[in-house]
C-alpha cells in the first residue's frame, strides 16, 4: 500500500456549485486576516499492506498555536543544485522525503512552440534524480490521496500522476467545451477541490480557444467553474490555513488578489491584497503569512498585508514550497537552480 500524507477535511462537503463563481471585478468589504494559524486539517499517515495497517493523525497547524517572526534567524536562500533550464512547481512529498520540481526546456520547443518538461526529484541534502520524463508539467500540487496534481501544458490540462507508478491521467482539459490555454499553477483544498490558473505562457503556437486568461475551481467529480476572468495574467495560487481565503498572483500587474472562500469551496469577489512587481508562485505558512516570489527575492506578508521582509535569492525565483521533516524548509525554484532557506514557522507541504 502506498504510504501517503493526506489532508482530512474539517467541515462540510462540496456544495452544489453555481454556473460560475462571483466575478473578480466586484469589490468585497472583507477585512481578511483570517489566516493566522487555525486547524485547517490534519496530516494522516497510513501504513501497512492490508489488514494490519493503521493511521496516526496529526494537526498540520495546531489550533491555538502562537507563531513569531518566520524570518527570525533566516539568511539568504542557499543554492542546493543548478544546471537546469527553467525550474518551477516545487512540491514536497512527505511520505518519500523528497522534493519534486518541473524543469521546462524552452530551447527545445518544437513546431507548436511549447516547452517540453521533466519532473526532477531532490532527496535532501543534495541528491538529484529524474522522477518523470517527459512530464509536460509546470506547477505541481498534492491531492488528498497522495497523488500529484500537475498543470500539464503539453496537453493544456490538469492531470493526476501516481507518485509510485508515475501513471498519468487527465483530470480536466476544457471549460464549457473549449480547451484551456496552458494551466500554470494549482492548489488543492482539503475536500479535494482544485483551484488553478490558466494564463497563456506555454500556449506556444497553438490556437487560444478561451478568449481570456482565467482562474478556475474544480469541485471533486465536477466540471471546471470560472473564479475570475479579470486578471491580466493569473499565475501563482495559494490558500490560507483555514481555507477561507484564496490568493492569486497576477504577473502582468503585480497585484495579488484575495478571494473569500465559503464552506463549500465557492469563491466570492476579489479584493487587492498587495502589489508585488513580478509576482509569480506563492506559498503559505501556518501563521497565514504569504510568501510571494518576485524579482531577486521571496517577499513575505502578514495576513493583513503588512510586509515582514524578504528572502534574497541569487536568481529570479519562480515558485516556492515548504518541506523537510518539520516543514520549516522553504524550497525555491529560480531560473536554472533550486534554493532553500530555513525559517522559524512551518508551512504547508
Amino acid at each position: 500500500m502506498l504510504t501517503a500524507a493526506t489532508l482530512v477535511a474539517c467541515g462540510g462537503g462540496e456544495a452544489s456549485p453555481p454556473p460560475s463563481d462571483a466575478a473578480s471585478s466586484s469589490t468585497t468589504t472583507s477585512d481578511g486576516g483570517a489566516g493566522s494559524g487555525g486547524d485547517m486539517g490534519t496530516t494522516t499517515t497510513t501504513s501497512g499492506d492490508g489488514g494490519g495497517g493503521g493511521s496516526t493523525v496529526e494537526p498540520i497547524c495546531p489550533a491555538g498555536m502562537s507563531y513569531g517572526d518566520p524570518l527570525a534567524g533566516a539568511g539568504d536562500a542557499s543554492l542546493v543544485g543548478d544546471g537546469y533550464n527553467f525550474t518551477e512547481g516545487p512540491l514536497w512529498l512527505a511520505d518519500q522525503g523528497v522534493l519534486l520540481f518541473s524543469d521546462m526546456r524552452f530551447s527545445d520547443s518544437g513546431s507548436e512552440g511549447w516547452p517540453p518538461s521533466t519532473i526532477h526529484q531532490l532527496t535532501p541534502p543534495s541528491t538529484f534524480d529524474v522522477f518523470l520524463d517527459p512530464s509536460g508539467s509546470n506547477g505541481l500540487a498534492l491531492d488528498m490521496s497522495g497523488d500529484i496534481v500537475a498543470c500539464t501544458h503539453d496537453e493544456r490540462s490538469v492531470s493526476r500522476i501516481d507518485p509510485v507508478s508515475k501513471a498519468r491521467q487527465t483530470i480536466v482539459d476544457t471549460f464549457m467545451g473549449d480547451k484551456f490555454s496552458s494551466p500554470n499553477d494549482a492548489i488543492v483544498r482539503s475536500d479535494g477541490t482544485i483551484y488553478f490558473t490558466d494564463p497563456t505562457w506555454q500556449l506556444g503556437n497553438r490556437t487560444q480557444e478561451i478568449p481570456f486568461k482565467g482562474v478556475y475551481r474544480l469541485p471533486p467529480g465536477g466540471d471546471a467553474i470560472l473564479v475570475s476572468d479579470a486578471l491580466g495574467s493569473p499565475n501563482g495560487i495559494a490558500l490560507s490555513p483555514d481555507e477561507t481565503l484564496l490568493y492569486v498572483a497576477d504577473d502582468a500587474s503585480g497585484n495579488v488578489q484575495r478571494f473569500d472562500v465559503d464552506s463549500g469551496g465557492a469563491t466570492g469577489s476579489a479584493t487587492l491584497f498587495t502589489n508585488v512587481p513580478g509576482a509569480d508562485g506563492m506559498a503559505m505558512d501556518c501563521a497565514g503569512n504569504l510568501y510571494v516570489t518576485a524579482q531577486g527575492a521571496v517577499r513575505v506578508f502578514e495576513p493583513d498585508g503588512t510586509e515582514l521582509g524578504s528572502i534574497a535569492v541569487a536568481e529570479k525565483p519562480s515558485n516556492c514550497a515548504f518541506g523537510g521533516d518539520d516543514r520549516t524548509t522553504l524550497f525555491i525554484t529560480a531560473q536554472d537552480g533550486v534554493y532553500s532557506v530555513e525559517l522559524a514557522v512551518p508551512g504547508f507541504p
